[in-house]
């Protein structure tokens, strides 16, 4: 008994340890008032971004305009080469079937060849208006979740604290006191 009774005191001496993070800035609290002044919604954040780009304009994340830009330009890009090739192949392999031989756009491919090209190429557009569209819906949904955590506090301003702690603990005939330490995080 006596033992812990010791290390009780011990505990107590000598493990109130405080690891505090940074005080908060002028500059941290600045932005704070600010975001709470300004109300942010996500819903208006949706609407905007069905132009892509106004929305995140709107959340302040001006880096990700021309990430957008640019994923739906290549995207747009990809459709436009994809149709063009598409119908080139169409158009051959119909006057290939129409056995109009004497308008012949592709004598060096075979009619099947020319069947798979033509496939594959409509396969290809496909494909690139349905990542197009995905990238659009991606734009609207980091927009809304942007908003979302708009007044997400992420400052540096984080704090441990560790201090010792005694309950009791019960058994069949009372209670007995129990030692232990108490971590709380604070962010």
């Amino acid at each position: 008994m006596r033992a812990g009774l010791y290390i009780f005191l011990l505990a107590t001496l000598l493990l109130p340890l405080t690891s505090a993070g940074q005080q908060q800035s002028a500059d941290t609290t600045a932005r704070e008032s600010e975001k709470a002044a300004h109300v942010h919604s996500p819903k208006k954040a949706a609407w905007l971004s069905v132009m892509p780009g106004l929305g995140q304009i709107y959340n302040k994340k001006y880096w990700k305009v021309p990430i957008i830009y640019a994923a739906l330009g290549t995207t747009a890009y990809f459709w436009v080469d994809n149709n063009k090739q598409y119908k080139s192949f169409r158009e051959a392999y119909s006057s290939r079937l129409d056995n109009d031989f004497s308008n012949d756009l592709m004598p060096e491919y075979s009619t099947e060849d020319l069947r798979q090209l033509k496939n594959y190429y409509w396969r290809y557009r496909d494909m690139s208006a349905l990542i197009f569209a995905g990238i659009w819906a991606l734009n609207i949904l980091d927009a809304v979740v942007d908003a979302h955590l708009y007044t997400f506090d992420i400052s540096d301003d984080l704090s441990m604290r560790i201090q010792p702690a005694v309950s009791s603990m019960p058994i069949s005939f009372g209670k007995i006191p129990a030692y232990g330490l108490s971590l709380s995080l604070t962010f």
